[in-house]
């Protein structure tokens, strides 16, 4: 992946944007609130919610990369993850200000990783002693994340 220019990844990051700003185009909230990814599953509105909660995390992690030596990061387990829907109220949000937040976010952090040098984009953190993570990694994590839920959110706006 390191071979990969990073003005890629970062175009890669600002496409992932427009192109879930185009698969929400449509979507009312009404929609957003109703139709899951199956029974159990989330809905539209509360896979938008995390991934921009989850984005603000990558956010962060990034700033701490920068500004600490080697910080050490906590993974969110599934039950992390789950909290966070009934804590931040998912269900009761609004998809165009959580979406408009997600973009406003998006468009920091896509700046913030064009300021950086090639030095800085090395600098490292880790979730173990053994476990390196460096800036390139949180982004390209960020970018996968987009297209995980992207899809997901496609298939279930086809059902």
């Amino acid at each position: 992946m390191k071979g990969l220019p990073r003005e890629w990844l970062i175009a890669g990051l600002e496409k992932s944007a427009r192109i879930l700003d185009h698969v929400l185009a449509d979507v009312t909230q009404d929609v957003a609130r109703t139709i899951r990814d199956g029974p159990e599953g989330w809905s539209v509105l509360e896979i938008i919610c995390h991934l921009r909660d989850y984005q603000a995390i990558f956010v962060e992690r990034i700033a701490r990369i920068l500004d600490e030596d080697h910080p050490s990061f906590v993974a969110y387990d599934e039950a992390a993850r789950l909290a966070m829907v009934v804590d931040n109220d998912y269900a009761g949000q609004d998809l165009r200000h959580v979406f408009a937040d997600y973009r406003a976010t998006r468009r920091q952090l896509v700046d913030r990783l064009r300021s950086l040098s090639a030095d800085q984009w090395t600098r490292v953190g880790s979730f173990a002693p053994d476990d390196p993570v460096d800036i390139w990694m949180v982004a390209a994590h960020t970018l996968l994340h987009d297209g995980i839920h992207t899809e997901q959110i496609a298939r279930i706006l086809r059902q």
